[in-house]
């Protein structure tokens, strides 16, 4: 791997630490707000929306510090030297991947079977039969056809 190319997915990879870190401070702050605003007497609904707001901003901190994790682990490889290696089968991984995952450890390929045996792969059908009312089934009793 060129230097070029090492320094610009060292700077991408600083970037994104540095928005995450941003996000997260701006997260404290709403969840500060929202716990100064769930004082006051609400109705049902804005203490829903507060909940699921709540609710959205943790689940968002939980995937935010595991790129964080990845991205300190990417920064971490380029010190050593191993950066831009697929951890998997040890080819170089493609300069486009690069540029738009900077933390990514694996190849195309490979990141597609880790992810069919982790059960996170979501396989392609196309976008011709995803919206056909005919391939809709109402499993639900609650729920009747219009």
């Amino acid at each position: 791997m060129n230097k070029e190319l090492l320094e610009k997915c060292k700077e991408k990879l600083l970037e994104e630490r540095a928005k995450i870190l941003e996000r997260f401070l701006e997260k404290e702050e709403t969840q500060k707000r929202l716990g100064e605003e769930s004082k006051e007497p609400r109705d049902w609904e804005d203490i829903g929306l507060m909940t699921y707001t709540e609710e959205l901003l943790d689940n968002l901190s939980q995937v935010e510090i595991a790129t964080i994790k990845e991205i300190d682990y990417a920064l971490e490889k380029i010190e050593k030297g191993l950066y831009g290696i697929c951890e998997s089968c040890g080819v170089e991984i493609p300069e486009a991947r690069l540029c738009a995952i900077p933390w990514t450890r694996y190849c195309a390929k490979c990141a597609e079977e880790i992810e069919k045996e982790m059960g996170s792969y979501m396989h392609y059908y196309g976008v011709e039969g995803m919206y056909n009312p005919e391939n809709i089934q109402v499993e639900r009793e609650d729920i009747g056809e219009a």
